[in-house]
Parts: structure tokens; C-alpha cells; sequence
């Protein structure tokens, strides 16, 4: 009768010990899940939209996400309140950067030897087609501009250097020839600080950061050496922090420059092949699309230190992304993959 009740006990306790462990687990899956900085929330499918995809821009009044499907030589138009495709512009050249102005309304993509083609921001009617830019890959908008030219300027990187274009028409304003037989521009970023026109360009090939004025038509006032990292290729930066962050490819790490000084400050290990970088102000956090197929996430703990807190999964080849603080979601752009279609991935910011 004993050695039945204490087999009854061991059967009992062991039950007991898997329901504690079971419970465990579930608590910690349910932790995690709901730490993850970015929540995935919605797909829009993109049917018949083949090869690589390159960089986003976005109307935040009309809520429209446009994306340069380069590998489909086309831009692709989706309507973001309904989840949905609205319009795809074909006809195009090597389309790798683009930018919605909407001061205005006019949507400029670049494409190659086609040159910048400038569309109708309402009706994506292409207005006209002005001077190629070959070696074409990001597009800003620097709205400081319009103190100087009665409209901000359009800026795209080439093989030449930096273009500028007035944005009320797309005529070219000035160049920036700061590209060498080694190699082009990749991604810049426009300051925007009272006082400040810094423009800030990756030149992985060169090995540097140029750094160029734009209150001077582009002259070059810096170099800034990037040693120990290359193929650098996205970029971001946060102002308030005098805070610059290249994404490196060889090795993989996001690398973070003082601006003040021009020196790096910190690396941190990153992920393999990444095309887009953005830093979210609100959250202090830096995120890396990659083409191992995840978003890397970095937490921000003060200008100088960096941790990379998750990988987010997405889809393999998935190498670019658009943050949009106005609406707290991070668009990747997800190439075909195992017979499913080219998508966009939608997540949500979390606290």
C-alpha cells in the first residue's frame, strides 16, 4: 500500500514539475513576445513585381508609400489606410531613389540615364524628364534650401557626387563632384540644426565620409576616415545627439561618428548585408534591414553606447526599409521568397 502511495506521489510531482515547466516557458514566450520593440501587423501582397527592390518614400497626408522595385523597372504605389496596391508608374530606368515633396505635390524619382523623372503628385502623370543621373541610388529633400532658391532642393546621389534640382520644377541647380574613378556617392544625410547644412556622404569605396555645405553649393569642408569598416552603405542620423550611424557590411556592425568631432565613438556587431538604417527619436532606437532576412534592433542608452536588444524576422534579401515616425511603423520591402510574392511587411513600434 505504501509503495503504491509513494509511486502515486513521484507520478503526482513529476506532473506537477512538467505543468510548473510548461507554465514557465509559456510566461517567458508571452514576456518576449511582448518586449519585441517592432510588432508585425500587416503584408501587402505586390503580384507580378519581380527582382530587387530598392528605396521608399512616403505621402504622410495621403498616407501612400512609394517603393523604387528596381529588378521590376518600376515604382510601385500602395495605399497604406487600405493595405493595398493603388498604382504601379512602368516605363523606367534603373529606379533606385525617390522622394514625395509635398510642399509641392510632386514626386521625383530617379532613374538612371532616363534622368530625373518628375510626376504629378495627384494624378502620378509624368510631367517631364530632366537630366540623367547615372549611378543613381538616394534621393533627399534639404527644405532649408528654400531661404536661398525660393523652394527646398532635391539632392541624388551619382556618379558624379551629389546632384541639386529645385523641387517646384526638377531644373538643376548646382553639382556636387565629389565622386572619384574609385567609386560613387552611396546613402548622405541633410543636417537640419539652426545654422547647419552639413550634408553627410558615405563613400565606401574611398574609405570616408565626405562632408560637404550646402549653404556653399556643396564645397567639400571634410573627410572623415572610416577605418576598420567597409561596404558602408546606409546611413542615419540623430541630430539632437550630434549622433551619425553608418551600417557596415564587412564586418557587419552599425558604427556610430560624433559629428562634432568626426570621430567614431562606438561599433557594435550588426547583421549580414544591410541597405537601410533609421534612427527612431521617440524610442531611441536604431533599426538595420538585412538581407539575412531580419531587422536588426538597436537600443540607444545614451550617445555613446549601443546594444543590439533583437532580431526581428522578415524575409531573406530583404535589404531595404522606410521608418515612419508619423505613424510608428517600419515598412520592409520583402523580394519573392519559397513561391511566395514581393510584399511589403509591415511593423508597428513598441514601447
Amino acid at each position: 500500500m505504501r509503495h503504491s502511495l509513494a509511486v502515486v506521489l513521484v507520478v503526482a510531482l513529476c506532473c506537477l514539475a512538467t505543468a510548473q515547466r510548461q507554465m514557465a516557458q509559456g510566461e517567458k514566450a508571452r514576456t518576449e513576445k511582448k518586449l519585441l520593440p517592432l510588432k508585425f501587423v500587416q503584408t501587402i501582397p505586390l503580384l507580378g513585381v519581380e527582382g530587387r527592390i530598392d528605396h521608399m518614400n512616403v505621402d504622410v497626408q495621403g498616407k501612400r508609400l512609394f517603393m523604387a522595385a528596381l529588378g521590376n523597372q518600376t515604382v510601385e504605389v500602395m495605399d497604406l489606410a487600405a493595405g493595398k496596391r493603388l498604382q504601379s508608374i512602368g516605363g523606367l530606368e534603373n529606379p533606385e531613389g525617390l522622394f514625395y515633396v509635398p510642399q509641392t505635390n510632386l514626386l521625383f524619382v530617379a532613374a538612371g540615364a532616363q534622368g530625373l523623372n518628375v510626376y504629378d503628385g495627384t494624378s502620378l502623370k509624368l510631367l517631364r524628364s530632366i537630366s540623367p543621373v547615372e549611378g543613381n541610388d538616394n534621393v533627399r529633400y534639404d527644405p532649408q534650401s528654400a531661404a536661398e532658391y525660393g523652394a527646398g532642393l532635391i539632392f541624388v546621389s551619382c556618379n558624379i557626387g551629389l546632384r541639386a534640382f529645385d523641387s517646384r520644377d526638377g531644373k538643376p541647380i548646382y553639382e556636387v563632384p565629389i565622386a572619384t574613378k574609385a567609386g560613387r556617392p552611396e546613402s548622405f544625410q541633410l543636417e537640419k540644426l539652426p545654422g547647419s547644412r552639413r550634408i553627410f556622404v558615405n563613400m565606401p569605396q574611398q574609405g570616408q565620409i565626405a562632408v560637404v555645405d550646402a549653404s556653399k553649393k556643396g564645397a567639400l569642408i571634410a573627410k572623415w576616415p572610416v577605418e576598420g569598416f567597409k561596404q558602408f552603405f546606409p546611413m542615419a542620423l540623430d541630430e539632437t545627439d550630434h549622433r551619425l550611424f553608418i551600417g557596415s557590411r564587412n564586418p557587419p556592425a552599425l558604427v556610430v561618428f560624433d559629428t562634432t568631432s568626426g570621430h567614431i565613438v562606438t561599433s557594435v556587431a550588426g547583421v549580414t548585408n544591410t541597405d537601410d538604417l533609421f534612427y527612431d527619436a521617440a524610442r531611441k532606437r536604431v533599426y538595420m534591414s538585412a538581407a539575412e532576412g531580419v531587422v536588426a534592433v538597436f537600443e540607444q542608452h545614451d550617445p555613446d553606447h549601443y546594444q543590439l536588444v533583437a532580431k526581428v524576422p522578415t524575409v531573406p534579401g530583404a535589404t531595404t526599409s522606410f521608418f515612419v515616425p508619423e505613424f510608428n511603423r517600419l515598412y520592409v520591402g520583402a523580394p519573392p521568397f519559397a513561391g511566395q510574392p514581393t510584399k511589403i511587411l509591415v511593423f508597428e513600434a513598441q514601447p
